[in-house]
Order: C-alpha cells, then structure tokens, then sequence
C-alpha cells in the first residue's frame, strides 16, 4: 500500500494506492493513527486507486472515523472504485461515511 499525505485548507488528504488488506491496514492505520495524535482531526482519504479492502481495513476505518469525530473532526472518503463502493454499501458503512466524487466537494462539506 502507498500512501501519500498533503495538507489543504486546513485538512489532511491521503492518496491511497494498493490493497488495503491486513497488511495494507496496518499502514494505514500508523497513517491515521499518527495524523490524529498530531491533532489532525478533519482527514479525507483519496480512494480512487483502491481496488481492493478487507475486513481488517474497514475496521481501521471504523477506529478513525470514531477517534476523529470525537475530536469535533470527520473523516470523509473519496472517488471510491466501483468495487469498494459495493463493499461499503453490502455492510452499510455507506450510511456512516460522508462520501464524494471529489476532494474539492469533501473539503466543501467541512
């Protein structure tokens, strides 16, 4: 998994690429885990380059998006593949996550 981190408005974008399986889930998770001790509480994550996530990613998703918004903070996704998108919708994380066509439009939404 590579992901890359850049800062907007205020806001802390990571690019995902690769498989977010249980070893893709760890690096992510040190990811996010770090931004949120840093403080970073309002984080968009850029999925268009996931193809593929598991039961191990979804929970590191889950843990953050819990973490973020106790923090008065979001986590939204983006440009999610059509495959992902299924995912999410098949276990209902659609109804818990803000998700966009675009990080402009996330970035908005905050």
């Amino acid at each position: 998994m590579n992901i890359t981190e850049r800062e907007q408005d205020g806001i802390t974008i990571f690019a995902l690429e690769g498989r977010v399986d249980s070893e893709g889930a760890l690096d992510l998770d040190l990811a996010l885990q770090t931004a949120v001790s840093e403080g970073k509480h309002k984080l968009v994550l850029e999925m268009d380059r996931v193809r593929y996530i598991n039961s191990a990613g979804l929970r590191t998703l889950a843990d953050i998006l819990t973490q973020v918004r106790a923090g008065q903070g979001d986590l939204k996704l983006v440009n999610l593949s059509q495959r992902v998108a299924r995912v999410f919708q098949i276990i209902g994380f659609d109804k818990f996550f803000s998700i966009y066509a675009t990080v402009d439009e996330a970035i908005a939404s905050f």
